[in-house]
Protein backbone atom coordinates (compact mmCIF):
# COMPACT_ATOMS: atom_id res chain seq x y z
CA UNK A 1 0.00 0.00 0.00
CA UNK A 2 2.96 2.28 -0.48
CA UNK A 3 1.35 3.83 -3.50
CA UNK A 4 -1.67 4.87 -1.48
CA UNK A 5 0.63 6.50 1.00
CA UNK A 6 2.16 8.56 -1.73
CA UNK A 7 -1.22 9.54 -3.04
CA UNK A 8 -2.28 10.81 0.39
CA UNK A 9 -0.16 13.89 -0.21
CA UNK A 10 -2.16 15.71 -2.86
CA UNK A 11 -0.24 17.16 -5.77
CA UNK A 12 -1.14 20.50 -7.27
CA UNK A 13 0.68 20.21 -10.58
CA UNK A 14 -0.95 19.10 -13.81
CA UNK A 15 2.48 17.99 -14.99
CA UNK A 16 2.68 15.68 -11.96
CA UNK A 17 -0.68 14.13 -12.89
CA UNK A 18 0.36 13.61 -16.51
CA UNK A 19 3.71 12.17 -15.41
CA UNK A 20 1.96 9.76 -13.04
CA UNK A 21 -0.29 8.69 -15.89
CA UNK A 22 2.63 8.16 -18.25
CA UNK A 23 4.62 6.13 -15.70
CA UNK A 24 1.68 4.09 -14.41
CA UNK A 25 2.11 1.19 -16.91
CA UNK A 26 5.70 0.71 -15.70
CA UNK A 27 4.37 -0.49 -12.31
CA UNK A 28 2.85 -3.60 -13.92
CA UNK A 29 4.36 -3.97 -17.37
CA UNK A 30 3.02 -7.45 -18.13
CA UNK A 31 -0.55 -6.40 -17.34
CA UNK A 32 -0.43 -3.26 -19.45
CA UNK A 33 1.26 -5.07 -22.34
CA UNK A 34 -1.70 -7.46 -22.41
CA UNK A 35 -4.18 -4.57 -22.19
CA UNK A 36 -2.32 -2.69 -24.93
CA UNK A 37 -2.33 -5.77 -27.19
CA UNK A 38 -6.08 -6.14 -26.59
CA UNK A 39 -6.63 -2.49 -27.49
CA UNK A 40 -4.62 -2.81 -30.72
CA UNK A 41 -6.52 -5.97 -31.71
CA UNK A 42 -9.84 -4.19 -31.19
CA UNK A 43 -8.75 -1.13 -33.18
CA UNK A 44 -7.56 -3.26 -36.10
CA UNK A 45 -10.85 -5.17 -36.06
CA UNK A 46 -12.79 -1.91 -36.00
CA UNK A 47 -10.83 -0.52 -38.95
CA UNK A 48 -11.47 -3.75 -40.85
CA UNK A 49 -15.21 -3.50 -40.23
CA UNK A 50 -15.11 0.20 -41.12
CA UNK A 51 -13.48 -0.62 -44.47
CA UNK A 52 -16.46 -2.83 -45.32
CA UNK A 53 -18.75 0.17 -45.26
CA UNK A 54 -19.03 3.10 -47.65
CA UNK A 55 -20.34 6.59 -47.02
CA UNK A 56 -22.63 8.72 -49.15
CA UNK A 57 -19.75 11.16 -49.61
CA UNK A 58 -17.77 8.48 -51.42
CA UNK A 59 -20.67 7.81 -53.79
CA UNK A 60 -21.13 11.54 -54.40
CA UNK A 61 -17.43 11.97 -55.19
CA UNK A 62 -17.61 9.08 -57.64
CA UNK A 63 -20.62 10.62 -59.39
CA UNK A 64 -19.02 14.07 -59.57
CA UNK A 65 -15.71 12.73 -60.86
CA UNK A 66 -17.42 10.67 -63.55
CA UNK A 67 -19.81 13.45 -64.60
CA UNK A 68 -16.87 15.75 -65.31
CA UNK A 69 -15.48 13.31 -67.86
CA UNK A 70 -16.64 13.55 -71.48
CA UNK A 71 -14.34 10.98 -73.09
CA UNK A 72 -15.18 7.86 -71.08
CA UNK A 73 -14.95 4.59 -73.00
CA UNK A 74 -17.66 1.88 -72.80
CA UNK A 75 -15.38 -0.21 -70.60
CA UNK A 76 -14.91 2.69 -68.20
CA UNK A 77 -18.67 3.28 -68.12
CA UNK A 78 -19.23 -0.40 -67.33
CA UNK A 79 -16.60 -0.29 -64.58
CA UNK A 80 -18.14 2.84 -63.11
CA UNK A 81 -21.63 1.33 -63.04
CA UNK A 82 -20.28 -1.85 -61.46
CA UNK A 83 -18.52 0.16 -58.74
CA UNK A 84 -21.64 2.23 -58.09
CA UNK A 85 -23.80 -0.88 -57.72
CA UNK A 86 -21.26 -2.45 -55.39
CA UNK A 87 -20.88 0.70 -53.28
CA UNK A 88 -24.65 1.23 -53.15
CA UNK A 89 -25.11 -2.33 -51.89
CA UNK A 90 -22.44 -1.76 -49.26
CA UNK A 91 -24.08 1.53 -48.28
CA UNK A 92 -27.51 0.03 -47.62
CA UNK A 93 -26.35 -3.36 -46.40
CA UNK A 94 -26.92 -3.14 -42.62
CA UNK A 95 -24.10 -5.49 -41.76
CA UNK A 96 -21.18 -3.08 -42.15
CA UNK A 97 -22.46 0.03 -40.35
CA UNK A 98 -24.55 -1.98 -37.93
CA UNK A 99 -21.60 -4.21 -37.08
CA UNK A 100 -19.40 -1.16 -36.49
CA UNK A 101 -21.90 0.38 -34.08
CA UNK A 102 -22.41 -2.93 -32.32
CA UNK A 103 -18.64 -3.34 -32.09
CA UNK A 104 -18.23 0.12 -30.56
CA UNK A 105 -21.00 -0.41 -28.01
CA UNK A 106 -19.95 -3.87 -26.89
CA UNK A 107 -16.30 -4.65 -27.58
CA UNK A 108 -15.11 -1.04 -27.54
CA UNK A 109 -16.63 -0.26 -24.17
CA UNK A 110 -15.47 -3.62 -22.80
CA UNK A 111 -11.87 -2.89 -23.81
CA UNK A 112 -12.10 0.59 -22.29
CA UNK A 113 -13.49 -0.84 -19.02
CA UNK A 114 -10.64 -3.37 -18.87
CA UNK A 115 -8.14 -0.54 -19.40
CA UNK A 116 -9.75 1.47 -16.58
CA UNK A 117 -9.69 -1.50 -14.22
CA UNK A 118 -6.00 -2.02 -15.00
CA UNK A 119 -5.20 1.65 -14.33
CA UNK A 120 -7.27 1.82 -11.11
CA UNK A 121 -5.89 -1.45 -9.72
CA UNK A 122 -2.29 -0.48 -10.49
CA UNK A 123 -2.64 3.02 -9.05
CA UNK A 124 -4.17 1.55 -5.88
CA UNK A 125 -1.07 -0.61 -5.43
CA UNK A 126 -2.58 -3.93 -6.50
CA UNK A 127 -0.40 -6.34 -8.49
CA UNK A 128 -2.56 -8.66 -10.55
CA UNK A 129 -2.31 -10.70 -13.72
CA UNK A 130 -4.45 -10.15 -16.80
CA UNK A 131 -6.65 -13.13 -15.91
CA UNK A 132 -7.19 -11.85 -12.37
CA UNK A 133 -8.04 -8.42 -13.75
CA UNK A 134 -10.64 -9.90 -16.11
CA UNK A 135 -12.23 -11.72 -13.18
CA UNK A 136 -12.36 -8.52 -11.16
CA UNK A 137 -13.79 -6.58 -14.09
CA UNK A 138 -16.44 -9.26 -14.64
CA UNK A 139 -17.48 -9.08 -10.98
CA UNK A 140 -17.87 -5.27 -11.11
CA UNK A 141 -19.10 -5.04 -14.70
CA UNK A 142 -22.67 -4.08 -13.83
CA UNK A 143 -21.83 -0.76 -12.18
CA UNK A 144 -19.41 0.32 -14.91
CA UNK A 145 -21.81 -0.74 -17.69
CA UNK A 146 -24.73 1.12 -16.10
CA UNK A 147 -22.59 4.24 -15.75
CA UNK A 148 -21.48 4.07 -19.38
CA UNK A 149 -25.11 3.68 -20.51
CA UNK A 150 -26.16 6.58 -18.26
CA UNK A 151 -23.40 8.89 -19.54
CA UNK A 152 -24.18 7.93 -23.12
CA UNK A 153 -27.80 8.90 -22.58
CA UNK A 154 -26.79 12.21 -21.00
CA UNK A 155 -24.48 13.10 -23.88
CA UNK A 156 -27.07 12.16 -26.51
CA UNK A 157 -29.68 14.29 -24.73
CA UNK A 158 -27.20 17.18 -24.53
CA UNK A 159 -26.42 16.95 -28.26
CA UNK A 160 -30.13 16.72 -29.19
CA UNK A 161 -30.91 19.83 -27.13
CA UNK A 162 -27.95 21.64 -28.69
CA UNK A 163 -29.03 20.77 -32.24
CA UNK A 164 -32.65 21.68 -31.45
CA UNK A 165 -31.59 25.10 -30.18
CA UNK A 166 -29.46 25.60 -33.28
CA UNK A 167 -32.39 24.67 -35.54
CA UNK A 168 -34.67 27.04 -33.64
CA UNK A 169 -32.23 29.92 -34.11
CA UNK A 170 -31.93 29.16 -37.82
CA UNK A 171 -35.73 29.08 -38.21
CA UNK A 172 -36.13 32.37 -36.36
CA UNK A 173 -33.38 33.95 -38.47
CA UNK A 174 -34.96 32.76 -41.74
CA UNK A 175 -38.66 33.31 -41.05
CA UNK A 176 -38.62 36.48 -38.97
CA UNK A 177 -36.66 39.19 -40.73
CA UNK A 178 -37.40 41.89 -38.15
CA UNK A 179 -35.76 40.11 -35.24
CA UNK A 180 -33.08 42.37 -33.67
CA UNK A 181 -29.50 41.32 -34.30
CA UNK A 182 -28.53 41.54 -30.63
CA UNK A 183 -30.68 38.66 -29.32
CA UNK A 184 -29.72 36.47 -32.28
CA UNK A 185 -26.03 37.15 -31.74
CA UNK A 186 -26.42 36.42 -28.04
CA UNK A 187 -28.18 33.17 -28.88
CA UNK A 188 -25.37 32.06 -31.19
CA UNK A 189 -22.76 32.96 -28.60
CA UNK A 190 -24.62 30.89 -26.01
CA UNK A 191 -24.77 27.99 -28.46
CA UNK A 192 -21.02 28.21 -29.08
CA UNK A 193 -20.40 28.23 -25.33
CA UNK A 194 -22.69 25.20 -24.93
CA UNK A 195 -20.83 23.37 -27.72
CA UNK A 196 -17.50 24.07 -26.02
CA UNK A 197 -18.93 22.97 -22.67
CA UNK A 198 -19.89 19.65 -24.28
CA UNK A 199 -16.21 18.65 -24.26
CA UNK A 200 -15.97 19.40 -20.55
CA UNK A 201 -19.22 17.56 -19.92
CA UNK A 202 -17.82 14.51 -21.73
CA UNK A 203 -14.77 14.69 -19.44
CA UNK A 204 -17.03 14.74 -16.37
CA UNK A 205 -18.79 11.65 -17.72
CA UNK A 206 -15.46 9.87 -18.25
CA UNK A 207 -14.38 10.78 -14.72
CA UNK A 208 -17.71 9.42 -13.51
CA UNK A 209 -16.91 6.06 -15.12
CA UNK A 210 -13.56 6.07 -13.31
CA UNK A 211 -15.51 6.67 -10.08
CA UNK A 212 -17.75 3.69 -10.87
CA UNK A 213 -14.68 1.48 -11.35
CA UNK A 214 -12.73 2.76 -8.32
CA UNK A 215 -15.73 2.94 -5.97
CA UNK A 216 -17.92 -0.13 -6.59
CA UNK A 217 -20.77 1.24 -4.49
CA UNK A 218 -21.35 4.11 -6.91
CA UNK A 219 -22.74 3.98 -10.43
CA UNK A 220 -24.92 5.91 -12.87
CA UNK A 221 -26.11 9.27 -11.45
CA UNK A 222 -24.28 8.71 -8.16
CA UNK A 223 -20.95 8.30 -9.96
CA UNK A 224 -21.51 11.37 -12.16
CA UNK A 225 -22.49 13.44 -9.13
CA UNK A 226 -19.39 12.27 -7.29
CA UNK A 227 -17.21 13.22 -10.27
CA UNK A 228 -18.81 16.68 -10.45
CA UNK A 229 -18.17 17.26 -6.73
CA UNK A 230 -14.56 16.09 -7.02
CA UNK A 231 -13.94 18.77 -9.64
CA UNK A 232 -14.91 21.64 -7.35
CA UNK A 233 -11.98 24.02 -7.23
CA UNK A 234 -10.18 22.03 -9.94
CA UNK A 235 -12.21 22.92 -13.01
CA UNK A 236 -9.44 25.00 -14.57
CA UNK A 237 -7.04 22.10 -14.13
CA UNK A 238 -9.61 19.85 -15.79
CA UNK A 239 -9.83 22.27 -18.73
CA UNK A 240 -6.03 22.25 -19.05
CA UNK A 241 -6.06 18.44 -18.88
CA UNK A 242 -8.61 18.33 -21.72
CA UNK A 243 -6.56 20.81 -23.75
CA UNK A 244 -3.31 18.86 -23.35
CA UNK A 245 -4.77 15.45 -24.18
CA UNK A 246 -6.81 16.82 -27.11
CA UNK A 247 -3.74 18.59 -28.49
CA UNK A 248 -1.71 15.39 -28.23
CA UNK A 249 -4.32 13.45 -30.21
CA UNK A 250 -4.60 16.28 -32.77
CA UNK A 251 -0.82 16.39 -33.32
CA UNK A 252 -0.70 12.62 -33.86
CA UNK A 253 -3.56 12.83 -36.36
CA UNK A 254 -1.91 15.68 -38.27
CA UNK A 255 1.43 13.87 -38.35
CA UNK A 256 -0.32 10.78 -39.74
CA UNK A 257 -2.07 12.89 -42.38
CA UNK A 258 1.19 14.49 -43.52
CA UNK A 259 3.02 11.16 -43.58
CA UNK A 260 0.19 9.60 -45.57
CA UNK A 261 0.44 12.23 -48.31
CA UNK A 262 4.12 11.40 -48.73
CA UNK A 263 3.59 7.63 -48.80
CA UNK A 264 0.55 7.66 -51.08
CA UNK A 265 2.42 6.09 -54.00
CA UNK A 266 3.55 2.99 -52.08
CA UNK A 267 0.90 0.55 -50.86
CA UNK A 268 3.32 -1.29 -48.55
CA UNK A 269 4.36 1.98 -46.91
CA UNK A 270 0.71 2.91 -46.43
CA UNK A 271 -0.04 -0.38 -44.69
CA UNK A 272 2.95 0.03 -42.36
CA UNK A 273 1.98 3.65 -41.72
CA UNK A 274 -1.60 2.68 -40.84
CA UNK A 275 -0.37 0.06 -38.39
CA UNK A 276 2.04 2.54 -36.78
CA UNK A 277 -0.80 5.05 -36.56
CA UNK A 278 -3.03 2.49 -34.80
CA UNK A 279 -0.25 1.68 -32.31
CA UNK A 280 0.48 5.36 -31.59
CA UNK A 281 -3.17 6.35 -31.17
CA UNK A 282 -3.85 3.36 -28.92
CA UNK A 283 -0.81 4.34 -26.84
CA UNK A 284 -2.23 7.86 -26.56
CA UNK A 285 -5.63 6.48 -25.54
CA UNK A 286 -4.07 4.24 -22.89
CA UNK A 287 -2.08 7.22 -21.62
CA UNK A 288 -5.29 9.25 -21.33
CA UNK A 289 -6.93 6.41 -19.36
CA UNK A 290 -3.98 6.29 -16.96
CA UNK A 291 -3.83 10.09 -16.70
CA UNK A 292 -7.53 10.49 -15.92
CA UNK A 293 -7.14 7.76 -13.27
CA UNK A 294 -4.28 9.74 -11.71
CA UNK A 295 -6.46 12.86 -11.96
CA UNK A 296 -9.26 11.08 -10.09
CA UNK A 297 -6.99 9.92 -7.26
CA UNK A 298 -5.48 13.40 -6.93
CA UNK A 299 -8.95 14.96 -6.68
CA UNK A 300 -10.06 12.26 -4.24
CA UNK A 301 -7.00 12.80 -2.02
CA UNK A 302 -7.56 16.55 -1.87
CA UNK A 303 -11.27 16.07 -1.23
CA UNK A 304 -10.59 13.58 1.59
CA UNK A 305 -7.99 15.92 3.09
CA UNK A 306 -10.43 18.84 2.98
CA UNK A 307 -13.16 16.70 4.55
CA UNK A 308 -10.82 15.57 7.34
CA UNK A 309 -9.75 19.16 8.01
CA UNK A 310 -13.37 20.30 8.17
CA UNK A 311 -14.22 17.43 10.53
CA UNK A 312 -11.33 18.32 12.86
CA UNK A 313 -12.38 21.97 12.78
CA UNK A 314 -15.98 21.14 13.70
CA UNK A 315 -14.85 18.76 16.46
CA UNK A 316 -12.56 21.45 17.90
CA UNK A 317 -15.37 24.01 17.87
CA UNK A 318 -17.68 21.57 19.69
CA UNK A 319 -15.02 20.90 22.35
CA UNK A 320 -14.40 24.61 22.86
CA UNK A 321 -18.12 25.36 23.12
CA UNK A 322 -18.54 22.57 25.68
Amino acid sequence: MAVVGKSSTPSTSLFKILKDGALLPARNQSLFMAVFALTIAYTLLRRLVNDLGVSTDELLRDYMAFSNRTDASPDEVHEFLRDVVKDTWRLFWPGARGAQRLLDITVGNAVWIVSLFAAVATYAGETCSFGTLLGKARAQLKGAALTIAFTWGLQVAYIVLLLSAMAALLIVDRLFKNVPTGPLLLGWLLLIAAAVFLKYFAFVCELGIVVAVAEPGRHSASAIGRAWRLLRGRRMRAVLFIAVTSTLAFVCNRAYGLARTRAVSCEASLMVLRFVYVVVMDAVELFVVCAITAFYYECKARNDAATATEFVKLASEELLSA
